[in-house]
Formats: C-alpha cells, structure tokens, sequence
C-alpha cells in the first residue's frame, strides 16, 4: 500500500513537472512571436522601460539603510518575503520615490500600448496574465486574494 502510493505520488509529480515545462515552452514561443510582431520602435520603448526599470531599482536601492540592505542580501527569504519584509522599513521618502517610479512606470507601459495594433495587444495581454499567474500556487490568483479580505 505504501509502496503504490510512492509511486502514485512520484507520478503526480512528474505530470506536475512535465505541465509545468509545456507552459514555460509556451511562453516563451508567445514572447518570441509577440517579439518579432514588433516595429523597431516598439523595441525600443521596451528597451528603454527595461533600463528605466533598472534605473528605478538602483535609485531605490541607494536610498536604503542598513536594516533594509540585510533584508534586501538575506537569502533566506524569497522575493515576495524580502518584499514584505522591506514595506514596513520604508521611509515617506522612500514611499513617495517608490509611487512615483510607479506613476512613471505605468505612464511608460500606457504609451507603449498605444503603439500596439490589435492583435499585438492581444498577445501583450496573454503574456501579461500569464506572468501574473506565475508563483502562485494553484493559479488562484485575484480570486484567492478577494477571498482573504
């Protein structure tokens, strides 16, 4: 009995894995198409979101103390606990760069969308859905959160 359920369990979690390949070979065929759709100028408002984003990072990061460095550098937590962990710290400086970089942010992500015809953005949506699913188990998403308020 324990042995069949060894085994049952072995299986379930290679299906898991296998799934979980194909989606990831999915994406990344949906980026490459999405990619390749694009005009050189829509690349480079990518481009220049990618850097800005890099750019806000840095500038973030410059404002932190030492409590919110060892947060940052403490590999024990994951992305989402250093995050949780760093929210509290911040200062109202740091709050204010943050909504900005924010506001700027999405300005930019606007703009770039205004550039994309219909079938482009389609895709873009696909993709973005599909990044925010990422992490989360069981694909709960924005349900699982309206169900903890």
């Amino acid at each position: 009995m324990i042995l069949f359920l060894g085994v049952f369990v072995a299986k379930a979690q290679s299906e898991e894995v296998t799934d979980r390949r194909e989606g990831h070979r999915q994406h990344r065929e949906l980026r490459k198409e999405f990619h390749e759709s694009l005009s050189e100028d829509q690349k480079m408002q990518l481009e220049q979101q990618k850097e800005m984003h890099i750019g806000h990072r840095k500038a973030m990061r410059a404002t932190y103390n030492e409590e919110q460095i060892a947060i940052v550098e403490n590999e024990d937590l994951s992305r989402k606990g250093k995050h949780k962990a760093l929210k509290p710290t911040l200062t109202d400086k740091q709050k204010a760069l943050e909504e900005s970089q924010k506001k700027e942010m999405k300005e930019a992500k606007s703009k770039f969308e205004a550039t994309l015809n219909k079938e482009q953005l389609e895709t873009y949506k696909k993709m973005k859905r599909k990044r925010g699913k990422r992490g989360r188990k069981g694909g709960h998403g924005k349900e699982r959160k309206n169900d903890d308020q």
